[in-house]
């Protein structure tokens, strides 16, 4: 029926909205992290 048929839907549509999510949080803290490590590493080896 179409009740199951929504039922078994809608957790899978969570599941990859929510992995979907974690990626993208993922990657932004790669992100970040290459960035502040860009930054520290230019301040390390440019002494003013």
């Amino acid at each position: 029926g179409g009740i199951a048929m929504t039922g078994s839907v809608l957790p899978f549509l969570a599941l990859v909205g929510l992995t979907g999510l974690e990626v993208l949080v993922a990657a932004l803290q790669a992100y970040v992290f290459t960035i502040l490590t860009c930054m520290y590493l230019n301040d390390a080896l440019h002494l003013h």
